[in-house]
């Protein structure tokens, strides 16, 4: 494990080439389908601040030669700088205003065993990996709402490589309270489809993999936003329709954090555990 202190990231995005962040700028305005700048949580000046902070970890996971990566972010660059949705959010992603990529797994809050989960999905899936809260029950849906301070890639809003299936989907939304530095949050509804959900926890310093079969529902625009406005409005949201209950997930489930990706990996996800001699729970 090789940890950086955040404050580079506060460094080095001064250093960000000008050029680079002002055609970054110029791309998101451009293709994003709405920036909801409110001249104070989110103005030009914060967004290009953003961009700025997506090079800078670009750059240094490039020098210090990072698979993956994590960024705690709570509360010093949240409450002082400025908030890493879109850091997060473009790593994650098959692209970014310099064209198609490699996703760079990021997860927020530092978290490692997340961030462990999204390696092996990426590699299981070739795909961007999803990055959410287990945030809410919804019994009327009979679906979660997985739901993120903006750490979703883009990909999941159109489920596309191209930037222009999914960024007109995408809206940057200020952030609330909970972030008073501001920035944008990388607000979008995910795509529906067939996914499989993970999760590499540990039990007495032991891991085990959780490992749920799910699918993203397709619910009409007037419903979906209501169910994001109901939780937080300025966040992305995926709504996931699990083969269990709520409580007999919950009773066994160990972390706030989910991730998944498009398609049926529960096979691969056995074998992987079987492989390193690890628990597993199918949750279907």
């Amino acid at each position: 494990v090789e940890h950086i202190d955040q404050s580079e990231i506060i460094r080095r995005a001064e250093l960000a080439p000008a050029d680079e962040v002002e055609h970054a700028f110029s791309w998101l305005t451009e293709k994003v389908g709405k920036i909801r700048y409110d001249g104070k949580q989110l103005t030009p000046e914060k967004l290009k601040l953003q961009i700025k902070s997506y090079i800078a970890v670009r750059e240094m996971a490039h020098e210090f030669g990072l698979d993956f990566l994590g960024i705690k972010a709570q509360p010093e660059l949240t409450d002082n700088f400025v908030t890493m949705d879109l850091t997060e959010a473009f790593l994650n992603d098959p692209y970014d205003w310099n064209g198609p990529k490699e996703p760079l797994v990021a997860a927020t809050e530092a978290d490692m065993d997340g961030a462990l989960t999204m390696e092996i999905l990426k590699h299981m899936s070739g795909d961007p990996v999803l990055f959410a809260d287990l945030r809410h029950y919804d019994a009327e849906l009979g679906a979660f709402d997985l739901c993120n301070s903006g750490n979703h890639a883009t990909y999941y809003a159109g489920h596309s490589r191209d930037p222009d299936v999914n960024l007109p989907k995408v809206e940057f939304y200020p952030q609330g309270f909970y972030f008073p530095a501001g920035g944008a949050a990388v607000r979008h509804i995910a795509a529906p489809g067939e996914v499989t959900l993970a999760r590499l926890a540990r039990r007495n310093g032991r891991y085990w993999l959780a490992i749920i079969p799910a699918e993203f529902l397709d619910l009409p625009p007037d419903v979906a936003e209501a169910k994001a406005a109901a939780t937080q409005v300025e966040w992305p949201h995926a709504f996931a329709k699990l083969g269990v209950s709520p409580d007999e997930l919950l009773s066994e489930y160990d972390s706030n954090h989910i991730h998944g990706v498009y398609g049926d990996y529960v096979p691969e996800l056995i074998w992987f555990a079987k492989l390193l001699g690890i628990p597993y729970r199918v949750f279907s």
